[in-house]
């Protein structure tokens, strides 16, 4: 049987954790996660909503408020002139070295993912 109430304990600690890193950063985990994923290599709008598992207008959203703040800007790709690249700024360089040396603590419940990762 499924349960529930650990799921739901599993919930309210990843929305609880989103909250903090949106206090101490200003992104939100979806930001994080596109932010994290181009620093990664993760470059076009269509790998990126793909990795993120994202639709391209939720996607587009995301990358206009990041772009906004000068944390990534879009490009034309040099290889296909109808493509866009996605890249960091130094902006978000930084942003990703503030976030993951943050001394945000990961909820006890949310430990298991990161060591089976």
């Amino acid at each position: 049987m499924i349960d529930l109430c650990a799921i739901r304990k599993l919930q309210t600690s990843l929305r609880n954790f989103e909250e903090q890193l949106k206090e101490q950063t200003g992104m939100s985990f979806n930001d994080a996660l596109l932010v994290c994923a181009v620093n990664k290599g993760i470059v076009e709008p269509s790998a990126l909503a793909k990795e993120l598992e994202l639709s391209p207008s939720r996607l587009t959203r995301i990358l206009d408020s990041l772009e906004a703040r000068a944390l990534i800007k879009r490009t034309l790709s040099s290889s296909d002139r109808r493509s866009l690249t996605v890249s960091l700024t130094e902006t978000g360089k930084e942003m990703v070295k503030t976030y993951s040396c943050s001394d945000l603590p990961i909820p006890e419940e949310l430990l298991f993912t990161q060591n089976t990762l």
